[in-house]
C-alpha cells in the first residue's frame, strides 16, 4: 500500500471545464448540426439581422413536441455524458506516486510511481490553450508511450504540482542513493575491520560511520536556471525549414502532378492525388506546428524543451538515458546552414508518434550547435571531441580528422558518397558518418555500445566489403556504416568490443556507492583480451 502524508490523502477532481477541452471537437460538430442552415444562409450572404430573425422563428415553430423532447433528451445526454466524466475523474498525490482514476461505466485506476518517472510533460492543445487549461503526461521508464495522463487543471496550477511532484522524485532517488552509499561503506569498513587487531577492531566498531547527508532537492531545482535558452526557432525558420526538407520537396512534387494531371487527366489527377495532397499538408502542418516556438534550456535535471504553435508542450528530457546523438543536414539546408539533432534515448519508445520526443533540436544554425553539443557529448578535454570537429567531420570526406573510409572499390554500390561512409573514434566517443544529399554524423559513446554485428550479403563479400551495425535502443540515429572494407570491419569489432567493455568498467568505478578495487595497471589501456570477454 502506498505510504502518503497528511496533505496528500484526499482525492481531487479536475477542473470542471475539463470536459470542453476533451470534447471540443464532438460539441462543435452537434452545433453544426442543429445551426447548419443558419451557417448556410451566412456564407450566402443572408446575414441581415430580420433574415437570420425569421430563420430562428421559422425553426422554432417547425419543431413538434417530438422533435423538442429529442432536442432536449439530446442536450440531457450530452451535457450528462459531460458531468458524469467530470465527476469520476478524480487523481490523488502520494509520497511517492500518482494516481487517476476514470471513468463511471468502464472505471480505470492508473498509478505512476515517482522514482520510476523519466520526466513530466505540460501539454496544451488548442482549446485548452483557450480556456487556460493544460494536461500533464508523464513518461515512466521503460515505457514507449505516456503512462498516465491527468486532463485538464489550470496551467498555474498544473506547472506548480509538475515543480513539486519532480521535487518529489529528486527527493526519492537522493534517499535511495544515499542508502546504497552508506551499505557500501558499511560493507568496506567490515572487511577492513576484519584485517585488523581486535582491539583496533573494537574502537573501529565505536566510531559512527559517516555517510552523505540526505537532503531533498528543493522545488526550485526543477526550473530553469535563469539562463538564456540553448536554441530557440521562430515560425518563419520552422516554416522555411519544412518547405526546404523532405515533407516540403514531397508536396511541391505531388502538388505539381497534381496540377499536370489536372490539366490532362482530370478524373485520373483528382482521384489519385488529392489524397496525398491532404495527407502531406498534414504532415507539413505537424512539422510546421513541432517546430515553431521552440526554445530548449539547460537544468538541473536535463534539457526543458518547450514548442507547439496552436498547442504548445513543456517536457524535461533526462541526460542520463541519451544513447546516441545524431546530426543531420538536407541538401537545402545547406544554403542557410541549418542543423538538426536527434536522439537515441531509453524510454521514448520507437513510435513514430514520439518523434518529436527524439528530437533536441528541430533545425538550428551553427551557433546553436555549438551551444548545445558540450552538454551531451563529450569534449576534446574529457577524452571527447569538440563542437567544432565535430561539424568537420559532419562536412567533410575522405580520411580527415582521423576516419576510416570506405575503399575505392564501393564506388560501384556508392557512386557519390563512398568516401563519406566512415568511422572515428576518440578515448570515449565513436562518430560514424555517411550521407551524401543527406548529411548525417552520429555519435555514440562506447559505454553505450550494446554489441557490434558485421552485415555481408553475396555481392558485398565478393567486393570485400561489409557494414558494421551497433545495436542501441529505438530511435531515429542511425548507428551502422555502410560498404566499409571486411578487414576494418572486424578491426572495428575488435577494437570497439574492448572500448565498451573497458568504458563500462570505469564508469562502474567512478559510480557513486560503488566499491572500487585497487588498480594494478596504471596504463588504462584496453587489452586485445577485452574483446572475446
Amino acid at each position: 500500500m502506498d505510504s502518503q502524508t497528511p496533505d496528500t490523502q484526499r482525492w481531487r477532481r479536475v477542473h470542471p471545464l475539463s470536459p470542453l477541452a476533451r470534447f471540443w471537437f464532438a460539441i462543435l460538430i452537434a452545433l453544426f448540426a442543429v445551426g447548419r442552415n443558419f451557417i448556410e444562409d451566412i456564407f450566402e450572404g443572408k446575414t441581415d439581422a430580420e433574415s437570420l430573425r425569421n430563420n430562428v422563428v421559422d425553426f422554432l415553430t417547425s419543431l413538434n413536441i417530438l422533435a423538442w423532447l429529442g432536442l432536449t433528451l439530446l442536450i440531457v445526454v450530452v451535457l450528462g455524458g459531460m458531468f458524469l466524466n467530470w465527476w469520476f475523474t478524480r487523481f490523488t498525490v502520494t509520497a511517492d506516486s500518482v494516481r487517476v482514476r476514470q471513468g463511471w461505466l468502464f472505471r480505470t485506476d492508473k498509478q505512476a510511481r515517482l522514482d520510476r518517472v523519466q520526466s513530466i510533460e505540460i501539454f496544451q492543445p488548442f482549446m485548452a490553450r483557450l480556456v487556460g487549461l493544460a494536461e500533464l503526461r508523464f513518461d515512466v521508464a521503460d515505457s514507449g508511450d505516456a503512462a498516465l495522463h491527468l486532463q485538464y487543471l489550470r496551467k498555474k496550477d498544473a506547472e506548480a504540482l509538475r515543480e513539486q511532484l519532480l521535487g518529489r522524485r529528486n527527493a526519492i532517488r537522493a534517499e535511495e542513493s544515499a542508502s546504497t552509499s552508506l551499505g557500501a561503506e558499511a560493507n568496506s569498513a567490515q572487511s577492513a575491520g576484519a584485517d585488523q587487531d581486535s582491539d583496533s577492531g573494537r574502537h573501529a566498531a565505536g566510531r559512527p560511520q559517516a555517510g552523505p547527508e540526505v537532503k531533498p532537492h528543493p522545488e526550485s531545482e526543477t526550473s530553469d536556471m535563469n539562463e538564456a535558452p540553448l536554441a530557440s526557432v521562430g515560425p518563419g525558420r520552422a516554416i522555411v525549414s519544412t518547405l526546404l526538407g523532405g515533407t516540403g520537396l514531397w508536396f511541391l512534387v505531388v502538388l505539381c502532378g497534381s496540377l499536370a494531371f489536372g490539366l490532362f487527366l482530370p478524373e485520373v489527377g483528382g482521384f489519385v492525388f488529392v489524397p496525398a495532397i491532404l495527407s502531406l499538408v498534414g504532415g507539413v502542418w505537424s512539422s510546421v506546428n513541432t517546430g515553431a516556438n521552440f526554445t530548449l534550456t539547460r537544468t538541473c535535471d536535463g534539457f526543458r524543451m518547450r514548442y507547439g504553435l496552436t498547442s504548445t508542450r513543456t517536457r524535461t528530457l533526462p541526460l542520463g538515458r541519451i544513447q546516441a546523438v545524431g546530426i543531420d543536414q538536407p541538401l537545402l539546408w545547406r544554403i542557410p546552414g541549418w542543423f538538426r539533432v536527434r536522439i537515441n534515448s531509453a524510454g521514448l519508445g520507437t513510435s513514430s508518434s514520439e518523434e518529436q520526443h527524439r528530437t533536441l533540436l528541430p533545425v538550428g544554425t551553427g551557433q546553436d550547435l555549438m551551444n548545445i553539443l558540450p552538454h551531451v557529448v563529450e569534449t576534446s578535454e574529457d577524452g571527447g571531441v569538440d563542437g567544432y570537429r565535430l561539424r568537420s567531420a559532419l562536412e567533410g570526406s575522405g580520411p580527415e580528422n582521423g576516419f576510416v573510409v570506405a575503399p575505392r572499390r564501393s564506388r560501384w554500390l556508392d557512386p557519390f558518397n563512398y568516401r563519406r561512409n566512415g568511422y572515428a573514434t576518440t578515448p570515449d566517443l565513436l562518430l560514424l558518418r555517411g550521407g551524401w544529399l543527406r548529411r548525417r554524423l552520429s555519435v555514440v559513446p562506447h559505454e553505450r555500445t550494446q554489441s557490434v554485428a558485421l552485415e555481408s550479403g553475396p555481392l558485398l563479400r565478393r567486393l570485400g566489403l561489409a557494414t558494421a551495425r551497433l545495436d542501441s535502443v529505438g530511435g531515429e540515429v542511425s548507428t551502422k556504416v555502410e560498404h566499409l572494407a571486411t578487414e576494418d570491419v572486424r578491426e572495428m569489432i575488435r577494437e570497439q568490443a574492448a572500448r565498451a567493455a573497458f568504458a563500462r568498467r570505469i564508469s562502474a568505478d567512478t559510480t557513486p556507492g560503488t566499491p572500487t578495487a585497487p588498480r594494478t595497471d596504471t596504463s588504462l589501456t584496453p587489452s586485445e583480451d577485452s574483446a572475446t570477454s
